[in-house]
């Protein structure tokens, strides 16, 4: 059995690394690809073949990817030279990347009609979890499928679950991301109230950060946003594409949600006014600057 992985970035690297270990182990033959020949050298370092062009990959059994957006995989699978014109009946990709629902819909369609599965298995978690084995993986596709590839799957995820058919990987972790959203958006929109009228920002952080308003984004990021770090790998620019994909969902269905477009609205201000290269708490500087606030614990310049 051979197994391919293209897209050694920022994530696709640890979890390429980890799946290599699979060779290691006798399991199957493995080929790491990617068009950096940079990000191919600690691989070769371990003995690994690698490649940068795709092509090569073609006669994998499973084919995995992580890519940086729907543009990029479509050309990677549908394009004039992407893996569909050459792969036969019973080959399988497997699609990390983050990815919209119906785009994700749209080419698992393509696919069975010639025979290829494909499965949705966008991840969560930093690259920290990518090179450690520890991310969340939520997969889309054939249940049987799933259950023949969990195995690899486990040497990149600690939480890996099976969420049903095509798409319904990229709805978990859409749905995730813009609950983070909301709860990132609630402080931004709050704490710079607070402090306008005389709350101390670290004494009111700490109770939003342990007391029943408190949330995964407010533990994580209240403390970034105290000693002034908007500093990220992932940038809210880049964060926002999750807003547009379940909006995508919200028209198609048409489903109205008050929060998540008001949520919608707040990152679209933090955009509009200069911090879109910045993580998800750089929201609250919109909100900073509107009050002539600063959220910052004492003695912070």
């Amino acid at each position: 059995m051979k197994v391919s992985f293209i897209g050694l970035g920022i994530m696709g690297m640890g979890m390429a690394l980890n799946l290599a270990d699979g060779e290691k182990d006798g399991e199957f033959r493995y080929l790491a690809c990617d068009a950096d020949h940079k990000a191919l050298e600690q691989f070769k370092e371990k003995g690994i073949k690698t490649t940068t062009n795709i092509a090569d990959t073609v006669d994998s059994d499973y084919i995995f990817l992580c890519l940086p957006n729907l543009e990029i995989v479509k050309e990677a699978i549908l394009g004039e030279n992407g893996l569909l014109q050459h792969l036969k009946p019973g080959q399988t990709i497997v699609d990390f990347s983050t990815i919209s629902y119906i785009g994700a819909t749209e080419i698992a369609e393509t696919c069975k009609a010639k025979g290829i599965e494909f499965l949705d298995c966008p991840i969560s978690g930093q690259r920290a979890k990518s090179m450690e084995g520890t991310l969340s993986i939520m997969c889309g596709g054939d249940e049987e499928v799933f259950n023949t590839i969990k195995p690899m799957l486990d040497r990149m995820g600690e939480q890996v679950i099976y969420m049903g058919e095509n798409g319904s990987g990229q709805l978990t972790k859409v749905i995730n991301n813009c609950a983070l959203n909301i709860c990132a958006a609630s402080f931004s929109e709050l704490m710079p109230v607070g402090v306008k009228l005389g709350l101390d920002a670290e004494k009111l952080g700490d109770v939003l950060m342990t007391a029943t308003g408190s949330s995964f984004a407010s533990q994580t990021l209240i403390p970034k946003v105290l000693e002034g770090d908007f500093e990220h790998g992932f940038s809210l620019d880049k964060a926002y594409k999750d807003m547009e994909s379940i909006f995508e969902v919200l028209v198609k269905y048409e489903i109205p949600l008050p929060t998540l477009n008001g949520t919608m609205q707040t990152y679209q201000l933090a955009l509009q006014s200069g911090q879109r290269d910045y993580y998800k708490q750089a929201m609250i500087r919109f909100y900073e600057d509107l009050l002539g606030v600063k959220v910052r614990k004492e003695g912070f310049e």
